[in-house]
């Protein structure tokens, strides 16, 4: 009886093994979203959108956010510095309303040809997903991020 019901439990825990890698599977090789056809949300500037998470980072949240992910937004700013890392990440950072303020935009390898040419000072618009405020780097973090102008 023992080793009967050892076997059974033995093929659950397997079976939910293999159901969990199937998942991650998925979740890992799942597409990501066409941020250059989709129509922004929102069309904010930089501190707009910094002033809005500042000042209730809740409802900034309940706007700009969404179960599935970050909605997409329109942003319009002055490039306070850009950091590549090697030929698959750009990071562009937007100036916020101080020097600590910063929006930081994520761009794959798709977007980046269009953004190389940046410098810092620029005024751009870049569209991407919001993925919420980090408080300890006073930051609103863009992912999926495209170079609009």
């Amino acid at each position: 009886m023992k080793n009967k019901i050892l076997k059974y439990g033995i093929w659950v825990v397997l079976i939910g093994l293999l159901a969990g890698i199937c998942i991650a599977i998925y979740m890992f090789n799942k597409p990501k979203r066409d941020i250059s056809n989709t129509k922004p949300e929102y069309t904010v500037t930089a501190e707009q959108l910094l002033t809005e998470f500042t000042k209730n980072e809740q409802s900034a949240n309940a706007k700009y956010l969404s179960e599935s992910g970050g909605k997409v937004i329109q942003v319009s700013g002055i490039v306070a510095e850009i950091d590549q890392k090697g030929d698959t990440t750009l990071n562009i950072s937007l100036k916020g309303l101080s020097d600590s303020q910063r929006i930081n935009c994520s761009m794959e390898k798709t977007g980046i040809p269009e953004a190389k040419s940046l410098k810092a000072g620029d005024k751009v618009i870049i569209k991407g997903e919001c993925t919420g405020y980090l408080d300890i780097t006073n930051e609103v973090s863009m992912v999926n991020c495209i170079y609009e102008k």
